[in-house]
């Protein structure tokens, strides 16, 4: 694979990951778990239909059964509760919140062994995080909280 498919392949991965929230939302009232198993039919399609393209993807499949139930419940689990969290609560408030883990990655990462604890970087990192999403709350002119969103 080139550099240029690479980056292409990734560029579209970024653009999809960007729009699923989007998507999501303009979904209307398709129940979440119906949208989840929607999506994720079109995706295990369109992996069966590479096969034909590229048939040594097909070993692929040779996984252990606890890495089938990771991917299977995993995947599935998360993209079913990130879609009710869209449903319940207001896009925009759900979608930072369910994207704390970059956060903490971060932060956690200082904890692993051999990396020497929490430094004035990570601090930082988070500090500039937490600041985005302020700035977010504070463009739409409170900081407000309504306690029916609270289940998303």
């Amino acid at each position: 694979m080139t550099i240029r498919t690479a980056t292409l392949i990734g560029s579209g991965a970024i653009l999809l990951w960007s729009l699923l929230a989007l998507f999501t939302a303009a979904s209307g009232a398709v129940p979440p778990f119906q949208l989840a198993a929607m999506t994720f039919l079109v995706g295990g399609l369109l992996g069966c239909a590479s096969w034909i393209v590229r048939p040594s993807g097909l070993a692929a499949l040779r996984q252990p059964p606890a890495v089938w139930a990771l991917g299977i419940v995993g995947l599935f689990g998360y993209h079913a509760l990130y879609f009710a969290a869209l449903r319940l609560a207001p896009p925009a408030e759900a979608g930072l919140i369910s994207y704390l883990w970059p956060l903490l990655i971060v932060l956690f990462s200082a904890l692993l062994p051999g990396e020497g604890g929490l430094r004035a970087a990570h601090l930082a990192g988070a500090l500039l995080g937490l600041a985005g999403v302020v700035t977010l709350f504070l463009g739409r002119g409170s900081l407000t909280f309504e306690a029916a969103a609270l289940p998303g």
